[in-house]
């Protein structure tokens, strides 16, 4: 199956003529399955004087796992009035979307959630042409609200070993950093977001006294990129700077928005092993590898 227009041309026509409905494009759709990634979350979007999330399980939710995707939409701030709704997925063939109809969102005060857990088979996706070059495009529209000039859209892509994705840390004069504080690499980009990466010398909260901990450090974002949760598979290591057997942990987090956010291990290596192979002439080296990473970019 092929697109009778280019994906650029036709998230730039639905953006003019759905005026108030914001579009949530995935890309490398099947690397979700693969890596086993339960949620996709959109970034925070303005809508009918709201702010709003939208969620996708692409493989499903609960009841629905194996068998559909699940969509649904999520209120940041209170809502308090009644807003009309409708959750979608376009189609690539012709100017068309499914749905389930028009809903209501109640008012709520506090952070509610409504969509469908069987929104749409997995056959339906791929025979009806809502999935075509592992991309699709979910959505939300609002009725009777002032229209947005145009309507939003933005793009959700994990990457496998990004650019960069490989950043060694050469921790020179190892006995000169003070064994009781944290320590951090230079800033460093990889996708759209910065990170550093953070060791304990004598370990963190159980492990003090007992390990070397390590962490990756999720910071800041590149300029103009969506400020939304990072999806990140990782390996972390303390290189073996003689037989090359590294130490080597893997993990993987949404690392959320906000900067100075860590993710690693308290108990990476016991304190009797950091001398010789990994520790020589004061010199310890500690990397992190990014096996996947998740981009967001408005479209």
């Amino acid at each position: 199956m092929s697109r009778p227009i280019p994906i650029e041309e036709m998230v730039r026509l639905f953006k003019i003529h759905h005026t108030t409905s914001h579009l949530f494009k995935i890309d490398n759709f099947s690397l979700l399955k693969k890596h086993g990634v339960e949620k996709v979350e959109s970034s925070v979007f303005d809508l009918a004087g709201h702010k709003w999330t939208l969620s996708v399980y692409p493989n499903g939710h609960k009841s629905a796992k194996g068998t559909h995707v699940s969509i649904f939409l999520m209120n940041q701030v209170s809502v308090n009035v009644l807003l009309t709704y409708e959750l979608f997925v376009v189609s690539q063939l012709e100017r068309k979307w499914h749905t389930h109809g028009r809903d209501e969102f109640d008012t709520n005060p506090e952070p509610a959630t409504e969509g469908f857990l069987r929104f749409i088979s997995f056959a339906d996706l791929e025979r009806k042409g809502f999935l075509i070059g592992d991309c699709c495009m979910f959505g939300v529209k609002f009725y009777g609200i002032e229209p947005a000039n145009p309507g939003t859209a933005e793009r959700f892509s994990l990457i496998e070993k990004p650019l960069n994705h490989k950043v060694t840390w050469m921790m020179s004069k190892f006995s000169s950093f003070n064994p009781g504080k944290v320590h951090q690499s230079n800033e460093f980009v990889v996708g759209a977001r910065k990170w550093r990466i953070e060791v304990h010398p004598r370990g963190y909260n159980e492990e003090k006294d007992k390990s070397f901990s390590v962490y990756l450090s999720a910071e800041g974002f590149v300029n103009n990129a969506p400020k939304t949760k990072t999806y990140a598979r990782f390996k972390l290591r303390v290189l073996d700077q003689v037989s090359w057997n590294h130490v080597e942990k893997t993990d993987s987090e949404w690392f959320d928005s906000e900067p100075d956010i860590q993710s690693g291990f308290e108990d990476f290596m016991p304190l009797g092993k950091l001398d010789e192979p990994y520790l020589v002439k004061d010199k310890l080296y500690v990397g992190v590898e990014f096996e996947v990473i998740s981009t967001t970019n408005y479209c």
